[in-house]
């Protein structure tokens, strides 16, 4: 861990910041030592990332003071905070997938031969060098589009080391990582540390903070509510200063509200990555979908949603066979996806709220032509209010809210279809605690109005506490459906990894 008395690098002082007249930031201050990981901590819409804005140039503070190095400094925008040293690595990484790894790190400051050309020499060797500091087991001569998540952000950390940052702000980075990449990435982070790097970590991953931390901030409705040392205070003391009482686990799936009615069944389904899916989904019933990362889960919604053809197999929807080939078939057919990484597939993040919930319900809108603006934002107010997405604002753009938010206006979207068969996959990814509880509430709630649910998650005590019935996928096929009253984290996942027994 980081000596407590190095050096400040950083310190913001009182910053605030207002959308729409509403306060997201209030007089928030915040400190960073040389050679320290600092963790930025609270629920979805606590301010972290809108300090994080302020931070990198993206928004502009309406008060406060920032300070690098002992010195008063003002940031105008991305390109003045990079010049400064001050680097962000987005949840939703920021590479080009056609391009080599040195051609992604130098992207914008390439080196220059006698006669002006690119100097791809340079560049691969100056790049290698960054890559062995890493320790990374990639050349930077390989195509982006060829790496795993955590070896592109490998690449995300590169460049920031190309332009020697000063702080280094990393947003949610293990959300889409497997166990043994996050083990690398935190290596690398502590490497770093070694180095006198300095390092903001957000994350709602608790264990990720007291595995990696030496500080923790916690914001709560825009309001500092303490610095913290990791090792001087435990997890359900943290938990409790970030959403204000005490966080138990709670079982959503104890009264079961389905009915004996079969909804949708599938038989034998084969396609890109599975093969011989067979299982059923009740009216008003939870259905799980569990496994490891390459199970499945994700290509076999993608089938029933008709992003990807099915190359064989049978889905009976109401007692009659129907043929998905496409997207716009599935929603005629009641069938809507809340897709994995909701900023690539989910919404459209420069549209307003307003635009994005009624994204999918188009022709609702105009009548004779003429678009109905008062209905759309009728429409779009009614699930603000209903979900409490905050800002309560239609017409801010959804890229800025938070990650919880975000997904709350998707979920709106898809809900505004009037779907009977939701498809959730991964719903809570990149979600703090307190708005994981309200999207609990809101499935279990959908189901008693007698929607059907498909839930893929890969949070076990997830799928424990809100699936009436799980289906464990391995390699491709289903190998086990398991009740509610037999769930538990060891036995989905002897299914998982292939160990059950006949």
């Amino acid at each position: 861990m980081s000596n407590q008395e190095n050096s400040t690098v950083l310190i913001l002082k009182n910053i605030s910041k207002s959308f729409s007249g509403n306060l997201v930031l209030d007089s928030v201050n915040f400190d960073l030592k040389e050679g320290e990981i600092h963790a930025l901590l609270g629920e979805n819409g606590a301010g972290k990332s809108t300090l994080l804005n302020i931070l990198t140039g993206t928004f502009k503070m309406d008060e406060g003071e920032i300070y690098l190095k002992g010195k008063k400094v003002e940031i105008r925008g991305l390109t003045s905070a990079r010049d400064m040293g001050i680097v962000r690595v987005h949840q939703e990484l920021q590479v080009i997938p056609e391009m080599t790894v040195g051609q992604n790190i130098f992207l914008g400051r390439e080196p220059k031969t006698r006669l002006g050309l690119i100097d791809y020499d340079e560049i691969y060797r100056q790049s290698d060098e960054i890559l062995n500091e890493l320790d990374a087991d990639f050349s930077s001569k390989e195509l982006i589009k060829n790496l795993s998540t955590a070896q592109m952000q490998m690449v995300e950390i590169s460049k920031a080391l190309h332009q020697n940052f000063l702080v280094l702000a990393l947003d949610e980075p293990t959300s889409s990582l497997t166990s043994n990449e996050i083990d690398k990435l935190m290596s690398t982070m502590d490497q770093l540390r070694k180095q006198g790097k300095s390092i903001i970590y957000i994350s709602h991953r608790i264990e990720e903070v007291f595995r990696i931390a030496d500080r923790a901030t916690v914001l709560r409705d825009g309001k500092l509510m303490g610095t913290v040392d990791i090792d001087k205070i435990s997890k359900q003391e943290l938990i409790r200063l970030m959403v204000g009482r005490n966080i138990t686990d709670q079982k959503f799936n104890e009264k079961y509200v389905g009915t004996n009615e079969t909804i949708l069944e599938v038989q034998n389904l084969c396609g890109k990555g599975f093969s011989d899916v067979s299982f059923s989904l009740r009216k008003g019933e939870v259905l799980g979908f569990s496994g490891l990362i390459g199970a499945g889960r994700t290509e076999v919604a993608r089938s029933l949603f008709g992003i990807d053809r099915a190359s064989s197999g049978t889905i009976i929807l109401k007692g009659k066979n129907v043929s998905i080939k496409n997207p716009w078939d599935a929603r005629k057919y009641g069938i809507m996806l809340i897709p994995e990484d909701r900023k690539l597939q989910g919404m459209v993040g420069t549209l307003a709220n307003k635009n994005n919930i009624t994204l999918s319900n188009l022709s609702r809108y105009k009548k004779n032509g003429i678009i109905l603006h008062n209905k759309i934002a009728a429409d779009a107010w009614r699930y603000v209010n209903l979900f409490q997405i905050n800002p309560p604002d239609i017409e801010i753009e959804t890229r800025f809210l938070s990650g919880g938010n975000q997904q709350k206006v998707v979920l709106s979207r898809n809900l505004n279809t009037e779907p009977d068969i939701l498809i959730l996959d991964e719903p809570t990814r990149g979600i703090d605690i307190n708005v994981k509880f309200e999207i609990y509430k809101l499935i279990r709630q959908l189901a008693e109005e007698g929607k059907s649910i498909i839930m893929i998650s890969s949070e076990l005590p997830e799928i424990i506490s809100l699936c009436d019935r799980v289906i464990v996928m391995y390699e491709g096929k289903v190998q086990g459906e398991l009740l509610n009253t037999e769930l538990s984290e060891e036995l989905i996942m002897t299914y998982a990894m292939g160990e059950y027994k006949k």
